[in-house]
């Protein structure tokens, strides 16, 4: 049977209120690995975020790094949390990830405060352990409210639905679109059936490391038209009879999944088993 190890990673800044449950969520996460490694890129915050990752950090020597950022950050979230996932990509191959076939990340408030349904991501890994893989080098989760539509690009749903006036009718129908895509791969397949897609994430995804770790994050939206087909957006502007408009920042994991696809064929997939039960 193959050994599964993998990084455990994730950014964190004023997140006091959540951390002690996504912390436990990861210390039984880290249970289902052969072998594990925790990294935590923190940003300076205004509460005692650091010193519950450093108390974590005594319980688990020589298994947790925490990279800590600059203490000015800037005025556009995104590109903030697209620097810290940066950092952790390049803390990874600091470390050395030959042996570390997944990565991990994680977001660290609230959405990864609740239960987590270990079972449902035991299924992935136990096929990965016995050399069956499932068709994804992306795998991010359903959940009982899909959260996430910012990351999500779903055909004919293609680009940002914060880059359109509408943002509520947009929002709707990529809902709608990304339930009835989920509903047809169960019928496909109850146990493994995966949802293809752009980009994903709903945070939480898995990944083949070798797969995206030459990739970076990106926030400016431009830097991702630079990579992405025009007819490809307009695919979406037709979808939601709306042309997009002029702003300048986009959902970090976009760029980071198109790039490894174009780059890597990495295949972007959404299960639609829900990892977290609320």
């Amino acid at each position: 049977m193959k050994p599964i190890k993998s990084y455990i990673c994730g950014c964190t800044y004023n997140v006091e209120p959540y951390l002690e449950k996504v912390l436990k969520n990861i210390q039984h996460l880290s249970e289902i690995f052969d072998d594990y490694y925790i990294i935590f890129s923190h940003d300076d915050s205004e509460d005692n975020t650091l010193t519950l990752l450093e108390n974590f950090m005594m319980e688990h020597p020589g298994k947790m790094k925490i990279v800590k950022g600059n203490k000015q950050l800037g005025d556009i979230r995104t590109q903030n949390i697209a620097n810290a996932r940066n950092k952790i990509l390049y803390t990874i191959k600091e470390l050395g990830f030959q042996d570390f076939d997944y990565f991990i990340m994680m977001d660290m408030d609230d959405v990864n405060a609740g239960k987590m349904n270990l079972p449902v991501i035991n299924t992935f890994i136990d096929s990965e352990r016995n050399e069956e893989p499932l068709p994804w080098d992306s795998l991010s989760f359903n959940r009982v409210i899909y959260y996430d539509l910012w990351a999500l690009s779903i055909e004919p749903y293609t680009f940002s639905c914060n880059h359109y006036n509408n943002v509520r009718k947009v929002k709707h129908l990529m809902v709608q679109r990304v339930k009835d895509a989920m509903g047809q791969s169960i019928l496909q397949d109850p146990n493994h059936g995966l949802v293809p897609c752009i980009s994903a994430f709903n945070g939480f995804a898995i990944y083949r490391t070798k797969k995206f770790i030459n990739i970076n994050y990106e926030w400016n939206v431009h830097k991702t038209l630079t990579i992405y087909p025009k007819y490809i957006i307009d695919q979406m502007s037709r979808a939601v009879c709306e042309q997009p408009i002029n702003r300048h920042d986009d959902c970090e994991h976009r760029y980071f999944h198109i790039r490894a696809s174009q780059l890597s064929n990495a295949r972007i997939c959404i299960s639609p088993m829900c990892l977290f039960q609320s």
